[in-house]
């Protein structure tokens, strides 16, 4: 039998038949997860569609408004100052171009770009770093990352302490390690420290002068060469002033600040000035400051998001300050300068001062002084020390204490006559005049006591007026009212009150305690011996006497001028008018008295005439009164020497007071006088015949 291989087939399956078994088992565990996964993800993108849909269409409006928001900024540019005139048209004070070196700071830059600009540029422009402060060199030391980490270290301070302090806080600590280990800076860093303090104090688009003068041609050359690496350094042309007439109305005139000065920062801040504009600090730029100042340049700069600019637009055109012209006359000024340096004392002198005006309107043709440093010698110019010092004037106030007699009824004009002798009071020392130190009995009528310059004469005034007429040894009764009488009197020639001149920082002068054993003091206020007055004010006092009683208020601004194109001069803004503070109420006798005792000072026959000869020489004729008072010089006994004078003939007062001279040391203070009478006529109008 034939054996046959039997071969089985394999067995086809149906692979989409399910297996009961597996469906059991296996059949949901994957498609399970996947639909979770599946719709949480549904679930996000649809809530994504929803938030998509409201930044879209309920919040697009407010991120667009976010995305295209803008920011305006006023830039101000400082207008250039007013000129200041002379009476006659000369420039006193100007502007004058010079080339600059400025920072204007755009809103894209940083502080820390700040720092690396003025590192770099102070190996290229030196500044002046005298007003650089210790916390100005700390601040600029410290926006240094590696400075400042190196303090922190010197600190001794762990990580985590550093870090639970915040940036104030551990700032605070780092200054004031730096202080107590006194921080030094070269020089080098100092002049970088200097110039960073200026660009960082420069507000957003505003531009702050860095150095304007003395800017030398390598400093614009080497800057130039690399202005691309000094975010927001321009060389651009700056201005100055310039006193083409010299110095000699120098200090009159005043200074400016470099930047605002700090004790008034708040207030210039707040009419409008940026912290680096230049404003006057004395003088005349002082007192006419917003005059002076003009209208600064505004320009409305439109920055977008990114601190990009989009938009400028000028909104107030900048005008130049109004210009000045004042009543003094520069060559005079300079002369009477002069003739004050020129009889200053070289013993204990400390200083020399004059002041000259126009009886009739107030104007000050001049107004000039020296300081004398007694221990070196050195004269330095102080022309508003004649507003600023008060003075003991000694017996230029005589013809004061005449009128008030006159005036209270103790003299006529046809009985005034009293003797010069010696003052014995109860409790006191005795007084007499310096002409007769014998105190035999000399009849003098008020005129002749001016002329003589009687002390005792004037004496015997006050205590008329006190009440209690003058008995040798008798015991003085001090009235109630004596004082505000004699105060009043001087008063009312404006001694012992400011004047009210156009300039700062007048005094009104010093007057004495009047109580106690003081108040017996009338008797030495009677010849000039007490209250203490500064020589504008007796400048204005003999105008009074000069005008026939008007107490005119001094000024040295006669107008303000419009600005002209170019610097050029241009038409009058306005004037400044006369002002009358006052009225002495003298009839002519009376008045008649006072001038001719003033007239015979300096034309007097008398053998104790106290004119001397200089003043009988002056031609046209004048009106003067000397005066001598006690005053010490660290100590040392010495005398002021004072002088009042005017013309009958123009309009022409003087003042003038040389402080602290040698004791008995007599004729400076007449030669100076002489000398500035005869300038007057040279520089200021022709000389008329007397």
């Amino acid at each position: 039998m034939e054996l046959k291989k039997v071969i089985k087939k394999p067995k086809l399956e149906n692979f989409n038949k399910k297996d009961s078994h597996s469906d059991k088992n296996n059949n949901s565990t994957i498609p399970v997860r996947l639909n979770v996964l599946l719709g949480l993800s549904g679930f996000l993108l649809l809530l994504l569609i929803i938030k998509l849909g409201m930044l879209t269409i309920i919040s697009g409006k407010s991120y667009s408004r976010i995305v295209n928001q803008t920011e305006a900024t006023v830039e101000t540019t400082e207008a250039p100052r007013g000129v200041i005139y002379d009476s006659t048209g000369k420039v006193l004070a100007g502007n004058k171009s010079i080339p600059s070196i400025s920072f204007e700071r755009l809103p894209s830059i940083t502080s820390a770009e700040i720092y690396k600009s003025a590192t770099r540029l102070s190996k290229y422009l030196t500044i002046d770093t005298s007003a650089l402060t210790e916390t100005q060199e700390i601040d600029y030391y410290l926006t240094s990352s590696k400075h400042s980490k190196e303090t922190i270290k010197k600190l001794g301070l762990s990580n985590s302490a550093v870090n639970k302090l915040t940036s104030s806080a551990l700032y605070k600590l780092e200054v004031k390690y730096l202080k107590k280990n006194k921080l030094e800076l070269s020089s080098s860093q100092k002049n970088a420290a200097a110039i960073y303090n200026k660009m960082a104090q420069t507000t957003s688009l505003s531009t702050t002068t860095l150095k304007s003068t003395g800017v030398t041609t390598k400093e614009i050359s080497e800057i130039g060469e690399r202005l691309s690496q000094f975010s927001g350094i321009r060389i651009n042309q700056g201005w100055t002033r310039y006193y083409p007439q010299g110095s000699s109305s120098k200090t009159l005139l005043g200074s400016l600040s470099s930047g605002l000065p700090a004790s008034s920062l708040s207030t210039y801040l707040a009419e409008g000035y940026s912290r680096t504009d230049s404003v006057g600090i004395s003088g005349i730029e002082k007192e006419y400051e917003q005059t002076l100042r003009g209208i600064s340049k505004k320009t409305q700069i439109t920055t977008n998001s990114q601190n990009k600019i989009v938009s400028s637009k000028v909104t107030q055109s900048g005008t130049a300050g109004k210009n000045l012209q004042l009543t003094i006359n520069s060559k005079f000024q300079s002369d009477v300068s002069a003739a004050l340096k020129k009889y200053m004392g070289t013993d204990l002198t400390t200083g020399g001062y004059a002041a000259v005006m126009n009886p009739k309107t107030g104007g000050v043709y001049a107004m000039a002084g020296w300081d004398r440093n007694v221990k070196t010698g050195k004269l330095t110019q102080n022309d508003l020390a004649a507003i600023q010092d008060p003075i003991v004037m000694g017996s230029a106030v005589k013809p004061a204490m005449v009128s008030m007699a006159l005036q209270a009824g103790v003299i006529t004009p046809t009985s005034s006559t009293q003797d010069d002798q010696i003052i014995k009071l109860a409790g006191t020392a005795e007084k007499h005049s310096d002409f007769n130190p014998t105190g035999v009995k000399i009849p003098l009528t008020a005129e002749q006591a001016l002329e003589d310059s009687s002390n005792t004469y004037m004496i015997q005034l006050a205590l008329k007026m006190n009440g209690t007429p003058y008995v040798s040894g008798m015991s003085l009764n001090v009235s109630s009212n004596i004082w505000q009488k004699m105060r009043n009197g001087f008063g009312e020639f404006g001694l012992g009150s400011r004047t009210g001149i156009d300039l700062p920082g007048e005094t009104a002068g010093y007057k004495g305690s009047i109580t106690g054993s003081l108040a017996s003091s009338f008797i030495d206020e009677a010849f000039g011996q007490y209250d203490t007055y500064s020589v504008i004010q007796m400048a204005r006092f003999v105008s009074t006497i000069a005008n026939g009683g008007y107490l005119v208020q001094p000024k040295v601004v006669a107008s303000v001028l419009k600005s002209g194109k170019n610097g050029v001069r241009s038409s009058v803004a306005s004037e400044v008018s006369p002002t009358i503070q006052g009225y002495v109420k003298m009839n002519s006798a009376q008045w008649n008295v006072i001038k001719t005792g003033m007239w015979d000072v300096a034309n007097g026959s008398s053998q104790y005439n106290t004119g001397g000869t200089l003043m009988h020489e002056l031609s046209p004729k004048v009106a003067a009164k000397t005066g001598t008072a006690e005053s010490f010089v660290d100590g040392q006994q010495t005398q002021n020497d004072t002088l009042i004078m005017y013309s009958p003939y123009a309009p022409f007062a003087i003042a003038i007071a040389y402080v602290g001279d040698k004791v008995d040391s007599f004729g400076a203070v007449e030669k100076a006088a002489a000398a500035i009478y005869n300038a007057f006529w040279k520089d200021v109008m022709p000389k008329p015949n007397d």
